[in-house]
């Protein structure tokens, strides 16, 4: 049974989540196809790129909890959303609800797995360091940051 302190982080991200999930079941078909107003990505590529953060986030999770090291990604978050984003022009969305759905419900037992001293476990990838806490914490504003991107642009 996870601590109280775990399972406000669990929730704090399956909250979040869960709120991204269905502000992606409400987008309508040129919803879907729209630019963002951020980057001009198209939301469905969005909700895509989130789905995969899901995967890349219980790996990392689970890798930091464990003390494997941290594999250094390649090139600026701009420019990993671009390549992505010009491989994925048009996810399919019934996959990519799949995704968020699993994605989701894989990274929040992740999260769920950890013990307490093991928030405060410190990591590094390349030149960043940060806790377990940071990464979960990260994990969750990475998912808020794409939902208020989303909301922007579907009121634009």
């Amino acid at each position: 049974m996870s601590s109280p302190e775990i399972g406000r982080h669990a929730r704090g991200f399956a909250d979040a989540a869960t709120a991204f999930l269905n502000l992606v079941e409400s987008l309508d078909a040129a919803q879907w196809q729209a630019p963002s107003v951020e980057d001009g990505r198209p939301i469905g590529t969005i909700a895509h790129h989130v789905a995969l953060g899901y995967a890349i986030g219980q790996w990392r999770v689970i890798a930091a909890a464990s003390g494997y090291p941290q594999p250094l990604q390649q090139g600026t978050a701009v420019e990993r959303n671009a390549a992505h984003a010009a491989g994925t022009l048009a996810p399919d969305r019934d996959t990519t609800l799949q995704l968020l759905r699993t994605g989701a419900a894989a990274l929040e037992a992740a999260i769920r797995s950890l013990r307490d001293d093991q928030l405060d476990t410190e990591f590094t990838i390349g030149p960043i360091a940060g806790t377990i806490a940071r990464l979960v914490d990260g994990a969750r504003n990475h998912v808020l940051e794409h939902d208020a991107t989303i909301r922007r642009s579907i009121r634009a």
